[in-house]
């Protein structure tokens, strides 16, 4: 239903250009925020899943003292697709 096209490597490239926070690894996007306590860090991770939600997206979401790791990456696509970089922006956008 949400299927949408795996990203070549020089797409993945041009999208990763327009963002800050986030690297590849192991062909997800990941980052991790730093918060100066834990109720900071599970206000973001909060964040993180209402957009998530609202993007019927299931982002892999580590809550720490002081910070929130995140891997986004489309199952269905078996790797990364337009819709992880448009979920990772709103996220960035949150900091």
């Amino acid at each position: 239903m949400f299927m949408t096209d795996k990203l070549e490597q020089d797409e993945i490239k041009n999208h990763l250009d327009d963002l800050n926070i986030w690297g590849i690894e192991d062909e997800k996007l990941v980052t991790k925020v730093e918060f100066e306590d834990y109720k900071e860090a599970c206000f973001f991770a909060n964040s993180v899943f209402s957009l998530a939600d609202k993007h019927f997206h299931h982002p892999k979401v580590v809550v720490e003292y002081g910070s929130v790791e995140i891997d986004i990456w489309s199952h269905d696509a078996e790797g990364l697709t337009e819709r992880d970089f448009k979920l990772a922006k709103e996220i960035e956008e949150q900091i």
